[in-house]
Parts: C-alpha cells; structure tokens; sequence
C-alpha cells in the first residue's frame, strides 16, 4: 500500500509538472531577472563610477571643507550619480516581464527626486524647495498607487485611520524618512552600509512572497549601492551627495509603506507574514530614525533650529571617542542588525509591547551616551590634556 501510495503521489506530481511545464518556465525566468538584477546593477555601478569621479573631479563639483565635516582633502560629490543611473537602466532591463504602471510612477518619481538631489549638490537648493518637492512626490504615490498607511496595526490599540489621517500621516513618514538617511551621510560608507542591509531584507522579504515590483526596486538599488560602496568605504573617493542620498531615502520610506500594506494583506497562517509589523520596521530603520529623533530634539533643547546642521549625529559622538570610521560604521551597523533580528525573535509579542520596549531602550541608550561621554573626558580626555600642558611648561 505504502508503494502504492507513492507511485500515485509521483504520477500527480509529474503530471501536474508536465501540464505547467510553461508557467514553470515563466515564474523561474522572472525569479532568475529578479535576482540577476541585482549582480548587473552591481556590475554598472563599478565600471560607471570610476568615470563619474574623474568628470566631478575635473568640474570641481566636491564637498566644501569646513569645521564640520570629518574629511581634509577635497572629494567628489554627487555621488548618487553613480548609483542611481546604474540603477535606473537596470529596472529599465529587468521590468519587461513586470510592467505595470505602479512601476513606472514609482521610478518616475525616485527620478525625480534624483534629479532635485542633484540640483541640490549643484546648486544649494533651500531645505523648503527640497521638503516641497518630496512631499508633492510623496502625494503622488499616494494618491495613483494606494501606497499609504491606512492603520497602527494595533499598535497602542488603533487600529484603522480615517482617509484625511492616513494622508497626513504617510506624507509625514515619507518626508521625514526620506530626510532621515540624507541625515546619516556623514562618514565614509555609513549611508551605504546600512541602506543596503535594510534594502536586502526588504528585497528578500518581497521577493519570498512574490512581490516582484518592490523586490526588483529593493535588489537593483541593493546592487548599485554594493557597488557604490568600494568607492565610498574609508578613505572614501567620492561622497553620495544629496543625489543619492535623498533618492535612497525616498525609495527605502516607500518600501516601508509597502511592507506594511502587503504585510496586512497576508493571510494570517502565511508563512512570512509579520505578527509585529511596525515594531519590525522601526528596527529595520532604527538608526536613521533614532539619530534624526535625537538630533531634532538637542537642537531643540538647545534653542537652534531643528534643520540646522552641527556636529550632535551619533556618528560625531563615536568620532570623537578617536574610533575610526571603519569601527564606527561597523559599531553602527551592528547595533541596526542585532536590534532587528530580536525584534524578529519576538515578532510573536503585540506592536505595543514592541514599541514601547523600542523606546524605552533608546531612551535609556541616550542618556547612556551622555553619561559616557562626560565620564570618558573626565577619566581621559581631561587627565590627558592637563599632562600635556605640564609637559609643555
């Protein structure tokens, strides 16, 4: 019965195989273009960019030396060139078995975007034009894709937000997220470290439960930034820019809207649904959000305005503990991982138990900071400054 039993399991497995033999084709060549995606853009990106460098090298289109930045020679910018051209072409390639108007207006408005960042990096364009610009963009996702938060998921028990609500509050996350990691661009290889962990899990993550448009948008970004980063990684021979920084941005805080809407659509027993989907997401992006949350704040604090520029990113204050950039990235990176995979861990608790632990910690992280920092110039800094003065009298 037992031989039976598998002689009539097989007949049903290769009849079935052979009846869908051409669907079988069609869905493993567009796994197949979805991940190849991500090698070619990796592969454009590395042969482009040495181009890139030596065209803004020779117009002098470079980062301004002053107190604030942490490199001494000048250096490139406008970087994101380098990433999102390559980028660009590959969706371009790669979205033939995938087209679909959401597709397009996403990449039209990531274009634009670009293209704004670029100006920036040209010509300086005010923080309003640039908010302005994102925000209209942010609209359009909104309004021609659906892309937008329509619920807290349960998070502190709301659940479902009214039309106008759900406009606000997408418009907001957009714009702050797309900020957030324009923020962050301020040492060697830090954007691109940890955009391109958050943007290999989303492309894993859309590409396991067949989301081929956000998996090819994740994976082909993905690529060009891998790419970007053997010239980005310390000593850096180019900077990102606002080019590619506020696109990177843009594109990542889209993702994140998109996960969370395909998320609630899952059926309850999927496999890859997310118990805990905005705790999940909040860790994904944790750094960003914490570092632009606690800058905004001390600006705050201290009576300046919130967009003006300084020196209070958490990466300034591992700076100047005299670690590298290197173990600063790596340090930074580390944190972003270790606390998304316990949150993954614990996926099963509630959004609200989540959350408030989240905040919790990254409160008590700050202040951890503060504490630090003061007791590392009294024990060290201090002690070593007044040696030196005795040394020199």
């Amino acid at each position: 019965m037992i031989i039976d039993f598998f002689v009539v399991l097989l007949g049903t497995m290769f009849s079935e195989t052979i009846m869908n033999i051409d669907i079988s084709k069609y869905v493993f060549m567009i796994i197949l273009t979805i991940v190849s995606s991500a090698l070619i853009s990796f592969g454009m990106s590395i042969l482009f960019l040495p181009s890139v460098i030596s065209f803004l090298i020779y117009k002098k289109i470079g980062d301004r030396l002053d107190s604030r930045r942490m490199h001494t020679v000048f250096t490139p910018t406008a970087g994101g060139l380098g990433v999102l051209i390559p980028f660009f072409i590959t969706v371009f390639l790669f979205s033939i078995p995938i087209f679909s108007f959401e597709l397009l207006l996403l990449c039209s408005c990531i274009i634009l975007v670009f293209f704004t960042g670029l100006i920036d990096d040209l010509y300086n364009l005010s923080a309003k034009i640039k908010l302005f610009i994102i925000g209209f963009l942010a609209i359009l996702v909104m309004a021609f894709t659906g892309l937008k938060i329509d619920s807290f998921y349960g998070l502190f028990g709301i659940g479902a937000l009214s039309n106008i609500s759900s406009y606000i509050l997408t418009l907001l996350v957009i714009v702050f997220l797309t900020n957030a990691f324009n923020l962050i661009d301020g040492i060697d290889g830090l954007l691109s470290t940890i955009s391109s962990f958050i943007l290999m899990v989303f492309g894993a993550w859309f590409f396991l439960i067949g989301e081929q448009t956000y998996a090819l948008i994740a994976l082909a970004l993905l690529g060009a930034i891998a790419g970007f980063l053997m010239f980005n990684w310390f000593p850096a021979r180019i900077f990102m820019g606002d080019t590619g920084s506020l696109s990177i941005g843009f594109t990542i805080a889209v993702l994140s809207i998109a996960f969370l809407k395909t998320n609630q659509g899952l059926a309850i027993d999927h496999f890859y649904k997310i118990s805990s989907p905005v705790a999940l997401i909040i860790s994904l992006l944790v750094f960003p959000i914490f570092d632009t949350f606690r800058v905004f704040i001390l600006r705050i604090i201290n009576k300046s305005s919130p967009f003006l520029a300084d020196k209070r990113h958490i990466h300034h204050y591992l700076f100047s503990l005299k670690l590298g950039p290197r173990k600063v990235v790596a340090l930074l990176l580390s944190f972003d991982v270790i606390l998304f995979f316990t949150i993954l861990f614990f996926n099963r608790f509630s959004d609200t138990l989540l959350v408030t632990s989240l905040i919790v910690f990254l409160l008590i992280s700050s202040f951890g900071m503060h504490l630090f920092k003061v007791s590392y110039f009294n024990m060290i800094a201090i002690p070593a400054i007044q040696e030196l003065e005795l040394e020199v009298n």
